[in-house]
């Protein structure tokens, strides 16, 4: 399954790229991943998960709460995700509410900026002046 997790805007917002079919040890390193990049960045971090090619995904909600212990960390912000069939989305938001996560979904990448700009003045300025990419 590869994955791409990267900064998108250095220390406040990640970008994710998740593809192909996911198994509950890949779950457990994109976690390592997005854990290592929340502990280097400065709250709130925001992500946003572009899961347009995600195949199969664990539906164990125990096996993939555990696995996802970024859920928790204290700079976590909001997560903005596109791209999910109907099943995934509905997984996702049981998942986030367990963990008292922000989740929103937006239909593309373009949508999920203006989420984050709705929701940060910092990222919004950023935009703004033209030093964020709106296209991953």
């Amino acid at each position: 399954m590869p994955h791409k997790i990267q900064w998108l805007v250095p220390d406040r917002v990640i970008i994710a790229q998740i593809s192909g079919d996911i198994a509950i040890e890949e779950v457990t390193e994109i976690n390592r991943e997005f854990t290592a990049l929340l502990d280097a960045g400065r709250a709130p971090i925001y992500i946003i998960n572009d899961l347009r090619h995600l195949g199969k995904f664990p539906f164990d909600l125990i096996g993939v709460r555990r696995a996802t212990t970024f859920f928790r960390h204290p700079k976590l912000g909001l997560i903005v995700a596109y791209g999910a069939m109907r099943p995934a989305s509905v997984f996702s938001q049981v998942l986030t509410q367990i963990a008292g996560v922000k989740l929103r979904f937006a239909r593309n990448h373009d949508e999920a900026v203006q989420l984050l700009m709705a929701e940060d003045a910092e990222i919004k300025a950023l935009i703004e002046a033209g030093d964020l990419p709106i296209a991953p």
